[in-house]
């Protein structure tokens, strides 16, 4: 490989060719005409785990990272290929269900944070694999969330909240490969909370029926006031299917209890670039509802939210 921009330090030759990495992962070249080796960086690679790394018992060197396993770290020596298991230590015990997550390879503290901070926060699966401290691929996050979406979707079909007495309704449009689909939500008005969500390619009195039926779930209707704006789909719905519903129309953009989630929703698509694959259109959104309603009601304490995520998929 000819590079004008290269010269041998020794002879000044600029006859390179490119000659591996060294440990650190810094590239190095060797000369064609005295054959000396060099490199241009000598930065060293950073740990992937706080802990102390271990030596080897035959040589005394320091051991690299063979294997990372559920609870340990493999350790081998480059000399001698001896091996030796390192556990993670963690402030509490970690435990893993096997039938929900039988190939995670890493603890489930980390794939619950990392699915945290997805749907919280403005964080790229790249950067929440930079941002974490175990060596892990983008495409692993990607498959973490979707896995956990599918899982909260039967673990958290609706949020149930005693004595509600008074919901905002109200959908709204998102666009992915020039194709419409509605998102609608119903929101408690006491507590702010989401109580249910439901996704569809249409706006019309069917899909208000899908999603008052996903809040009533198997019990009788009951008596509830339901604040709307003047889609006649909600006024159709009340008239002829839920008529002990008493329905509030309130002005175009008055809605503010379902229009703040919306405008949240939309930044995240938004900054998430839009969606490669469509049908995890209503995975990502029943994420997003999950982590926004434990977000208010742990008041935006991480930790508290993911024990409770933690302790809620290992009793279920």
């Amino acid at each position: 490989m000819n590079n004008s921009t290269l010269s041998c330090p020794k002879c000044g030759s600029t006859s390179l060719y490119k000659n591996g990495h060294d440990k650190y992962g810094n590239q190095q070249f060797l000369c064609k005409l005295c054959h000396h080796s060099f490199k241009l960086s000598h930065s060293q690679k950073r740990k992937n785990f706080p802990f102390p790394y271990p030596k080897c018992s035959s040589c005394g060197k320091a051991m690299e990272i063979h294997k990372v396993r559920r609870s340990f770290v493999v350790f081998r020596c480059r000399t001698r290929h001896t091996k030796d298991r390192v556990p993670f230590n963690f402030p509490e015990p970690v435990t893993f269900i096997p039938e929900n997550f039988k190939y995670f390879r890493f603890p489930l503290f980390f794939v619950l944070k990392a699915f945290v901070l997805y749907m919280k926060h403005n964080m790229s699966y790249r950067s929440l694999a930079h941002s974490l401290n175990i060596k892990v691929s983008h495409v692993t996050i990607y498959k973490w969330v979707i896995k956990l979406c599918t899982l909260f979707s039967v673990l958290f079909p609706t949020f149930t909240i005693e004595n509600v007495f008074s919901v905002h309704a109200d959908e709204t449009v998102l666009v992915f490969k020039e194709q419409k689909y509605y998102v609608w939500l119903l929101v408690d008005h006491e507590t702010n909370l989401i109580l249910c969500w439901h996704v569809s390619k249409y706006r019309d009195m069917g899909q208000v029926k899908v999603l008052l039926e996903k809040f009533f779930g198997n019990s009788k209707p009951r008596n509830i006031e339901l604040i709307t704006d003047g889609l006649g789909a909600y006024e159709s719905a009340v008239k002829l299917l839920f008529r002990n519903i008493n329905h509030v129309v309130v002005p175009l953009g008055k809605n503010n209890q379902c229009e703040s989630k919306f405008s949240l929703l939309k930044d995240f698509f938004r900054l998430k670039r839009g969606l490669k694959n469509t049908k995890n259109l209503a995975k990502y959104i029943q994420g997003f509802c999950v982590v926004k309603n434990l977000w208010k009601t742990h008041n935006g304490n991480i930790n508290c939210i993911l024990s409770h995520l933690h302790s809620f998929i290992t009793t279920s």
